[in-house]
C-alpha cells in the first residue's frame, strides 16, 4: 500500500469516527493521514472540524485556513474558517472569511447573520460603537428592541475577549437609552473597575431571569461546566451523608442530581424566579425559596448540615458577611462547600461582573469558625479563548 493510499485509509477512518462523534479517535486518524500526506486537504478540513467539535477554536483556525485556501475549495470551508475565527475572537478575520465564502457561493441565513455581527464587533473594537450599531441595524433590518438585545450580547462578547474599552462604550450607549436598567449600570461599574463589594441583588435577579431559558445549555454544553460534581467528588472522602442540605443559589437545579444521593432533604434558594421555575421543573427539592442568600441564611440558624454554593460566591466581593451567615446557619460539624474564581488579592471585581478571591483571604475568614478539610484547583468553565481558573473549598463548622 502506497503512502497516499495509507493516508486515504486514515482519512476514511477519521471521517467514520467523526460521524460517530468519536472525536479523539477522529483527531488521531486525521493527524495520521496528514503525517503520511501533508497535502491531503480533506484531512485538514476534518482535523479543523474536529477541533471545532471539541471547542478548540483557536487550534481549528490553521487547518481550516489551509483547507479553505486550497484550489476549488467550496464556500462552506471558508464559512467554517470564519466560524472558528469568530469563536476565537478574531472578528475582522471572521468577516473576511465569510466574505470569501460569499464570493464562492451564497451564504445561508445563519452565516449571513453572523457576518453582520462580526462586521459590527470589528467596527466596535476600532472605536466606532455608535456607527457600528447604526450599520448593524441597517444591515440586519432589526427594530430598536432587536438592536438593544444585540448591543447587550455584543458587550458581553467584547468583554469576554478582552475588549473592555469597547464593551464599556457599548454599555454607555445602552445606559443613555435605558438609564434605569440595573444590569447596564452594574456592567458598566465592572468594566470601569468601580469600587463595589458585591453584585446588587436586583442585578443578579434580572441577569439570571433573562438567562434562565438557555442557562443549562450555555453553561454545561457550551462552556463545559461541571462545578457541582467536582465539589461533591472533593467532599465525599470527608463525609457522604447529610440530613439537611441547602443549595445556595440553586439556579436551575444543576446540582440536585449530585446533592440528592447524599440522603437528606434538599432546599434550594435563589434570587431569580426564572431560575427557580426551571429548578421546580427539574424536581428533587423538598423546597424552593426565592430569597437573597444572606437574608435566608440569617433566618435559618443551626438548620443545615451542608451549605453548598457552586458558582455563587463569585457575586460577592467582601465575603465577611457570607462566612458569618453560613456559620450561623450550619449545625456544629456541618460543612460549607463552595467554589471561587482564583485571584491574588483578597477580592477583585472582574470585567465579567464576577469577583475573584485569594485563598489566603478565604483562610482568614474561615479561621475562627471553620476547619479546612480540602481544597483543589480547577478549571470552572470556558470563557472566550481561556479557561476560567478557580478553587474548590471544603470547610467544616467547628
Amino acid at each position: 500500500m502506497s503512502k497516499h493510499e495509507e493516508a486515504q485509509r486514515w482519512l476514511d477512518l477519521g471521517v467514520q469516527a467523526s460521524n460517530a462523534d468519536q472525536q479523539p479517535q477522529a483527531e488521531q486518524a486525521f493527524l495520521r493521514a496528514l503525517a503520511l500526506d501533508p497535502d491531503l486537504v480533506d484531512a485538514r478540513l476534518g482535523l479543523g472540524l474536529t477541533y471545532m467539535a471539541t471547542r478548540r477554536f483557536a487550534q481549528a483556525v490553521e487547518p481550516l485556513r489551509l483547507a479553505a485556501s486550497s484550489p476549488d475549495a467550496p464556500g462552506f470551508w471558508s464559512a467554517c474558517l470564519a466560524q472558528s475565527l469568530y469563536m476565537s475572537g478574531d472578528f475582522a478575520g471572521s468577516a473576511e472569511a465569510f466574505e470569501q465564502a460569499a464570493r464562492v457561493e451564497p451564504l445561508g441565513d445563519n452565516a449571513r447573520a453572523t457576518l453582520i455581527q462580526t462586521r459590527c464587533l470589528a467596527e466596535m473594537i476600532g472605536g466606532g460603537v455608535e456607527s457600528a450599531l447604526e450599520h448593524y441595524q441597517a444591515a440586519s433590518g432589526c427594530d430598536d428592541d432587536g438592536l438593544a438585545v444585540f448591543a447587550e450580547e455584543a458587550s458581553a462578547i467584547l468583554a469576554v475577549f478582552g475588549h473592555v474599552g469597547a464593551a464599556a462604550q457599548v454599555e454607555r450607549w445602552r445606559q443613555v437609552r435605558a438609564p434605569e436598567d440595573r444590569i447596564t449600570a452594574y456592567r458598566l461599574n465592572a468594566l470601569e473597575g468601580a469600587a463595589v463589594d458585591r453584585a446588587p441583588a436586583d442585578y443578579v435577579a434580572a441577569h439570571f431571569d433573562a438567562f434562565a431559558e438557555r442557562f443549562d445549555h450555555q453553561l454545561v454544553e457550551m462552556l463545559g461546566y461541571s462545578g457541582p460534581a467536582d465539589l461533591i467528588a472533593l467532599l465525599l472522602p470527608h463525609r457522604s451523608r447529610f440530613d439537611r442540605v441547602l443549595d445556595l443559589g440553586c439556579g436551575t437545579g444543576l446540582a440536585v442530581p449530585v446533592l440528592a444521593p447524599l440522603g437528606g432533604a434538599v432546599t434550594g434558594v435563589d434570587l431569580s424566579s426564572g431560575m427557580l421555575a426551571r429548578a421546580a421543573a427539574r424536581g428533587g427539592y423538598e423546597a424552593l425559596v426565592q430569597a437573597e442568600a444572606l437574608t435566608f441564611l440569617a433566618e435559618h440558624p443551626t438548620t443545615f448540615d451542608l451549605v453548598f454554593a457552586a458558582d455563587v460566591l463569585i457575586y460577592f466581593g467582601d465575603m465577611t458577611a457570607v462566612f458569618a451567615a453560613a456559620a450561623r446557619a450550619l449545625r456544629p460539624g456541618g460543612y460549607f462547600v463552595f467554589s471561587t474564581e482564583r485571584g491574588e488579592a483578597d477580592w477583585t471585581l472582574l470585567s465579567s461582573g464576577r469577583f475573584a478571591h485569594g485563598d489566603a483571604y478565604i483562610d482568614r475568614l474561615a479561621a475562627p469558625t471553620f476547619a479546612l478539610k480540602a481544597r483543589a484547583s480547577t478549571r470552572l468553565r470556558q470563557e472566550g479563548r481561556d479557561q476560567v481558573e478557580g478553587t474548590l473549598h471544603i470547610l467544616s463548622r467547628l
